[in-house]
């Protein structure tokens, strides 16, 4: 890796030669020009479950929480819908942008 990528991460649609800095730590991202391409219900239900997770649990990961209580089984629950709605919005930008 070079100087110039060290640090970055590319946008997670297929041949984007698009990138940002990973200060934040995030894994996956989409660029503005692929982001527009999602259809606005699907980034609606991503921000709602986004926003209510951090409503309800803050920054706290749900590990933080112990094993067995009702207040994990729920961070589980909507942390695993948040990430069931972040792959649609990235299959749907995948998609929409080779055209199918």
């Amino acid at each position: 890796m070079s100087d110039q990528t060290q640090g970055r991460i590319n946008c997670c649609v297929p041949f984007c030669t698009r990138t940002r800095h990973n200060r934040d730590n995030t894994s996956e991202w989409i660029c503005g020009t692929h982001w527009r391409l999602v259809p606005q219900h699907l980034k609606r239900r991503k921000f709602k479950l986004f926003r209510r997770y951090r409503r309800l649990f803050g920054d706290s990961s749900f590990w933080c929480f112990e094993a067995g209580s009702e207040k994990r089984i729920q961070a589980v629950r909507l942390d695993r819908l948040c990430g069931i709605a972040w792959d649609r919005c990235k299959a749907a930008a995948i998609e929409r942008s080779v055209g199918l």
